[in-house]
């Protein structure tokens, strides 16, 4: 019998495909280290205006900057939520360590002094734990279904004017009689010292506050704006000067009638 020679194969290795596969694996620990140890870099906060950047860092709870792979979204939105003002929240981050928050504030309206509260554009009260600088302040009772009025109304007033305003007081209109014409009325004492009477129904005209104030030149002639009136032509000014000098007069006349009643 011939005797049959095996042939030995010799296994080649493919080098390059192995150092290839050796270079994936490698950047794709690296990847997944990289994302493991990912660290908070940047933090952005938008829409804030009244709350402060490191009030919301705070309540994200994020201020030392941790892993931003393992952040609980819905956990951070609802710590978030929890401080007055902030109705809204957006949060986005991406892979290179940013995270941007969006959110949305009410507007603080004004300060409801009767019950020592915050009264902001969605309705709610805020304890007065905070000063929220620039808002009025409301200085007496208020009926509640009045002051939901007054807020809906200055939802339609730019805000600025609304900052312009020192003092709001709950002043109806009642006739000679004593019997209440409009329950809404307010008189508002302004910053520059003019005096604004308005009422919810009328309460967008103090949209125009400054071309009246500019018309009237209320910057040197200080005095009373009637604007709680139904037609946008029928705007009275009275001056401070002739509202004391009406005021003498009748004062006046009354003590002449009293004078010749004693006679």
């Amino acid at each position: 019998m011939s005797k049959k020679k095996k042939k030995k194969k010799k296994i080649r290795l493919n080098y390059k495909g192995i150092f290839k596969l050796l270079i994936f694996i490698l950047f794709l620990v690296l990847i997944i280290n990289y994302f493991i140890n990912l660290r908070i870099k940047n933090i952005y906060i938008l829409g804030n205006n009244t709350i402060k950047d490191v009030e919301i860092i705070e309540a994200a709870n994020i201020k030392d900057y941790p892993n931003i792979i393992k952040l609980d979204i819905s956990k951070i939105k609802k710590s978030i939520l929890e401080i007055p003002l902030i109705s809204e929240v957006k949060i986005k981050r991406n892979i290179f360590g940013k995270i941007t928050i969006t959110i949305k504030e009410e507007n603080v309206l004004f300060y409801y002094n009767y019950e020592g509260q915050y009264i902001t554009s969605n309705g709610n009260r805020v304890d007065n734990n905070s000063n929220y600088i620039g808002c009025p302040t409301l200085i007496n009772e208020t009926p509640s279904d009045i002051i939901d009025k007054l807020v809906k109304g200055f939802n339609k007033v730019d805000i600025n004017i609304i900052h312009m305003i020192n003092t709001i007081e709950y002043n109806p209109y009642k006739d000679s009689e004593g019997n209440i014409i409009d329950e809404t009325r307010f008189k508002l004492v302004m910053n520059d010292d003019n005096t604004v009477m308005i009422d919810t129904v009328n309460i967008r005209k103090l949209n125009n506050y400054y071309d009246i104030y500019i018309s009237l030149n209320m910057s040197e002639i200080k005095g009373l704006l009637y604007l709680d009136t139904i037609t946008d032509d029928n705007i009275l000014f009275e001056s401070y000067t002739s509202i004391e000098e009406t005021r003498r007069a009748q004062e006046e006349a009354k003590n002449n009638e009293n004078s010749s009643e004693g006679e």
